[in-house]
């Protein structure tokens, strides 16, 4: 196929993300693909939880909440530190979790406050699983 207008597509290329910019979208759409993630996120956004916790404030179970967890270790979303024989787990400093959280603040500043008529609309399926 030929190119109609070399520059135009020359600048299409330029604009395209790629490397490490494509690799952080990536992280991003895994991370915001699953409400749970995202409630966990935004769980962890002042303090650490333990996974215990975290599966009380999220309405899931422990087994469910650990998985959620693990995803978003194996993104470098969130980081653990051991206390005895509890994990606790805090937003990773610098992480996608701050895109993350810039969405979440949006999507808040957009409904009517915390349980809104906009809020109720966004249905977590998995719910108390």
């Amino acid at each position: 196929m030929e190119a109609l207008d070399l520059g135009k597509v020359a600048r299409a290329r330029q604009r395209l993300r790629n490397g490490p910019a494509l690799l952080e979208l990536t992280r991003l759409r895994e991370v915001i693909c699953e409400p749970a993630r995202l409630r966990i996120i935004e769980a962890l956004g002042e303090e650490e939880l333990s996974v215990g916790d975290l599966a009380l404030v999220i309405d899931r179970k422990v087994a469910a909440t650990s998985q959620h967890l693990r995803v978003l270790r194996e993104l470098s979303v969130v980081e653990t530190r051991r206390h005895a024989r509890t994990v606790y787990y805090r937003i990773r400093p610098g992480s996608t979790s701050e895109h993350v959280r810039r969405i979440l603040q949006d999507l808040r500043s957009r409904s009517d406050g915390p349980g809104g008529e906009s809020a109720e609309r966004v249905s977590d399926p998995g719910r108390g699983r």
